[in-house]
């Protein structure tokens, strides 16, 4: 069930803290700006599961400035990252030096692991979607080239992306846990597509030697994903560097190269189930996506996702019926 709260049956001299204290929970800490010239007031809806720790939320308020400070970084105990999509009125947005004005039909990236600043200043109504680094399983890298932009949510996988997270809020509370969790994961699937998808994201890259090394990994790895010899010498050699030097490159990263291969065919599979029309059985979707050890797949499967592939399959069955 969504979790709401309103600032209006709070005290004026309370609204202002117990927002303060309510962003912070819901996201991570922020130092907030409000307007000296009006009284302050907002709602707030959460949509989340105990399966996965990907939140949406609806975030309506007045006039209103949110700021992240290095002490405010320094204290995280896990990078987080924010999506916001602005409904009503435009958003500003400066990070890594850059300053960003999104308007409604369009959607923004923040990493929480940098400083920031963001702010409306008149009326706006927020989706909001939260990414804990573990929820992305090594799927996103280079974070820093998505707060650049601002993304297109009028058309294509932007659309749909936005489509999902309006869907989801309006049918969670019908929807059983499994398959609450799975509308989240394909919300984060969808928005992954899209990022991917930008040409400007990619051609900024081209100025970074590492990111264009690390860029051309990734590619050789998903084109060969389902090589049960796919392994870091297979990589360095394929792509003409050193398996010293590919290392190198993956420890600035959250995982080595071999749990990001395991993490990027485990998540395969897991799209594979979630498709309704897949007839492969799950011993086949491993073989298929490079585990030659059954046994191995499923504790690595329920390890990573907090749940077997049987229960997702049948997750995904029951909101394909949902659907009919």
């Amino acid at each position: 069930m969504a979790h709401r709260l309103s600032t209006r049956a709070w005290p004026d001299n309370q609204r202002q803290p117990l927002w303060a204290q309510a962003i912070a929970s819901a996201y991570f800490p922020l130092s907030l700006e409000f307007s000296a010239s009006d009284r302050f007031s907002g709602t707030l809806q959460i949509w989340e599961t105990a399966s996965t720790p990907l939140t949406l939320s609806r975030l309506r308020s007045s006039q209103l400035g949110y700021s992240r400070s290095k002490a405010q970084v320094s204290e995280d105990r896990e990078a987080c990252y924010l999506v916001t999509v602005p409904r009503r009125s435009e958003v500003h947005f400066e990070q890594d030096g850059r300053a960003l004005r999104c308007q409604p039909g369009g959607f923004i990236f923040e990493r929480g692991d940098a400083p920031y600043r963001f702010h409306y200043s008149c009326d706006n109504d927020l989706w909001v979607f939260k990414l804990p680094e573990r929820a992305l399983h090594g799927q996103l890298r280079g974070a820093e080239r998505y707060t650049r932009f601002s993304f297109d949510a009028k058309r294509a996988l932007g659309r749909i992306f936005v489509d999902q997270l309006a869907m989801c809020a309006a049918r969670f509370d019908e929807c059983a846990e499994p398959v609450r969790h799975m509308l989240l994961e394909q919300a984060l699937a969808t928005l992954l597509m899209a990022l991917r998808d930008d040409e400007r994201v990619l051609t900024s890259e081209s100025s970074n030697l590492a990111a264009m090394h690390l860029q051309r990994i990734e590619q050789y790895v998903k084109q060969h994903l389902g090589n049960p010899d796919l392994a870091p010498p297979m990589v360095a050699e394929a792509c003409g560097l050193s398996v010293r030097y590919l290392h190198k490159l993956f420890s600035s990263t959250p995982y080595s190269l071999g749990e990001w291969i395991r993490q990027q065919r485990l998540q395969a599979v897991n799209t594979a189930l979630n498709d309704p029309n897949c007839r492969l059985t799950i011993g086949e979707l491993a073989m298929r996506w490079g585990f030659s050890d059954q046994a191995q797949f499923t504790r690595s499967f329920r390890q990573h996702f907090g749940c077997t592939a049987s229960e997702v399959r049948s997750g995904a069955a029951r909101l394909s019926a949902g659907r009919a």
